[in-house]
């Protein structure tokens, strides 16, 4: 199987199905990433089309310095900077509670359907809370918590994808860690 890497000479050299490989091997996990961050499915894929449309369009300045799936955070991490800054400048109201087109939400999704009705509506306001306290970290603290949480990535390859020291993020995601912590502490609930 060829790596990440491989698909992305070969991208370079004309190879179209070398690039939709890359998008099947990461299209989840970017969508998953974008959308811890912005909690609205559409505005997530979005994100994520433009992800890969900048990777696609950019190609021959790609450079195997390290690993694809940094590459590709740190796109994606500029692309999120670049929203935040058309944002700020005219403002963006998203619904927290979006659903997908069957009117399910991500948690419903990832849940799994054996559990007692009670049990899920329990989780499911729990989930919530947790959701409400991640989206209330800072950004750059929120970004970390979720590279390194629901991304699984090493704070090696964070450092390399934020552009910033690996103390850095340790740092970030501890005072993350901590501020989850009391504030989920405040609502009854531990981690």
């Amino acid at each position: 199987m060829l790596t990440d890497a491989d698909l992305m000479r070969a991208h370079q050299l004309g190879d179209k199905n070398a690039f939709e490989e890359l998008i099947n091997r990461h299209q989840n996990g970017l969508l998953n990433f974008f959308y811890r961050l912005v909690h609205d499915r559409e505005l997530a894929e979005d994100h994520t089309q433009e992800v890969f449309l900048k990777i696609y369009l950019h190609a021959d300045s790609y450079r195997q310095e390290a690993k694809f799936t940094t590459y590709l955070y740190r796109v994606a991490k500029n692309c999120w900077i670049d929203q935040l800054r058309k944002t700020k400048r005219r403002g963006y109201v998203h619904s927290l509670d979006k659903e997908f087109e069957n009117g399910v939400n991500l948690y419903e999704r990832l849940a799994a359907d054996t559990k007692e009705p009670g049990a899920r509506l329990e989780e499911k306001d729990r989930a919530a809370v947790i959701e409400e306290a991640i989206q209330s970290l800072p950004e750059d603290q929120r970004v970390v918590f979720v590279l390194a949480e629901v991304q699984e990535m090493k704070y090696a390859d964070i450092a390399d994808t934020l552009d910033v020291p690996v103390g850095t993020v340790k740092s970030r995601m501890h005072v993350a860690t901590r501020r989850l912590r009391e504030l989920l502490e405040n609502k009854g609930l531990s981690i």
